[in-house]
């Protein structure tokens, strides 16, 4: 596997097609077709799902996996040139779920590039779950894990605990901010898996979570769905903030509350100097974290 498979991979899948691919690196489709096609007799995978009269690009299971190899493939082959041209810029690898990324390490990430302006942050999603191992592997540099494991030469610290509150769509007459928990109608909620705690905390309220009519992955959905009378979601107070801050939502306080979330950064020991300055950095802009996941208060 070389780099120029790489690069043609990526472009396939960024562009969405062969031939825009071809057009985007100034070769021939056939080259472009050539070189998936390597990497796939190379390692006897199929990447991407060939069906006939789709022209859209579609990975396969193996192609997933695989994109996210070519990413780090592609960011090494950058630190590489870097480091031969004797640049003094580092890229850090951060890996978080979504909701940790977008509602609370925003302005945190911001910060960072400004304040070590030779240090480029490649940011990943992925599950609570996968953070640990990512970090065990080194194919991160530093994680963001709602899950707290003891695991050798990895270290972890816990971040924020944040609260959990409900929201509903806005209702400019309302004046009461707290719900019980019996009033709510499981048909009407948004469910996101907050984790195994929330999982026995709604169990007991609503049943198991797979009699909930609409179940999503990512915050970003609810928009859309809480714009329809009477729905309802649980969610980290950071979120709710984000979403009333816009005008969207109304927050409320539960009778029975769920079980706060926590967070924890976690890195392998022994990590070089500039994955130790941005952790540093990180720890150190902790008041700003505080004051993004501090109590809803009415």
């Amino acid at each position: 596997m070389n780099y120029s498979q790489i690069e043609s991979f990526l472009a396939i899948i960024r562009l969405g097609s062969l031939s825009k691919a071809a057009e985007h690196l100034y070769v021939s489709q056939s080259t472009i077709s050539q070189r998936l096609h390597s990497i796939e007799k190379e390692y006897n995978v199929t990447l991407l799902n060939r069906e006939k009269g789709v022209k859209s690009v579609t990975l396969t299971n193996e192609g997933e996996r695989f994109y996210q190899i070519a990413e780090r493939f592609e960011t090494l082959y950058s630190e590489t040139k870097n480091l031969k041209s004797g640049s003094a810029e580092a890229t850090i690898s951060i890996g978080a779920v979504d909701s940790v990324h977008n509602y609370v390490l925003r302005d945190i990430y911001s910060a960072i590039v400004h304040r070590l302006p030779d240090t480029r942050l490649a940011i990943h999603t992925h599950q609570s779950n996968e953070i640990y191992y990512l970090i065990d592997q080194r194919n991160i540099d530093i994680g963001f894990s709602l899950q707290d494991r003891v695991l050798k030469n990895v270290k972890v610290q816990k971040l924020f605990e944040e609260q959990m509150v409900l929201i509903q769509k806005k209702n400019p007459g309302l004046t009461q901010y707290e719900m019980d928990n019996s009033s709510l109608n499981p048909k009407q909620q948004l469910f996101i898996n907050w984790g195994m705690n929330y999982q026995i905390w709604h169990e007991k309220h609503w049943g198991p979570t797979s009699n909930t009519f609409i179940q999503i992955d990512t915050a970003k959905m609810l928009g859309d769905f809480l714009e329809e009378e009477g729905m309802w979601a649980i969610v980290p107070v950071s979120i709710a903030r984000d979403f009333h801050a816009k005008g969207l939502v109304d927050v409320f306080l539960l009778t029975d509350p769920p079980p706060s979330r926590s967070c924890f950064q976690v890195e392998k020991e022994g990590g070089n100097s500039q994955v130790k300055e941005v952790s540093k950095l990180i720890l150190g802009l902790k008041a700003e974290i505080e004051e993004v996941v501090r109590p809803w208060r009415r």
